[in-house]
């Protein structure tokens, strides 16, 4: 008979760190993801948090605030498969574009800041895909 618990070898990075510390990191982790989303959401939605149009500082601004989000998601959510962490991010930011095209006075949805925030949510998975390998395989990293 199998036994009913997870396979340890594909969760390795949450017994790679202390108890309290990896606790600390899950906390951390969805207090950065619920200020990052309430920050999105709300700068989202106002005519005033517009960046200039015309200039690449916007692309900039999508990917950086998406990349905090996904972070914090990817800390919040240890044991969750980086793609769904990806696929909620990326549906979260085109939910917003959407909203800014319909609802917001002011503000209009682009394919090309849906694009800019999936780079920034990309960006953050592929990081981490490169650094967990390197805390299993360099104790002296995580030490």
């Amino acid at each position: 008979m199998q036994s009913m618990k997870p396979d340890s070898t594909k969760l390795w990075y949450i017994s790679a760190f202390p108890r309290p510390f990896f606790i600390w990191l899950v906390v951390m982790g969805w207090a950065v993801f619920a200020i990052s989303f309430l920050l999105i959401s709300g700068g989202s939605m106002i005519k005033t948090m517009a960046p200039p149009s015309g200039s690449n500082m916007d692309k900039l601004i999508h990917a950086g605030a998406y990349a905090v989000l996904t972070a914090g998601l990817v800390f919040a959510w240890p044991k969750r498969s980086l793609l769904i962490i990806f696929c909620i991010s990326v549906g979260f930011g085109a939910i917003i574009e959407v909203l800014q095209h319909t609802v917001a006075t002011g503000r209009t949805g682009s394919l090309a800041d849906a694009a800019a925030n999936g780079v920034g949510a990309l960006a953050i998975i592929l990081i981490w895909m490169g650094v967990c390998p390197l805390l299993k395989h360099y104790p002296a990293l995580r030490d």
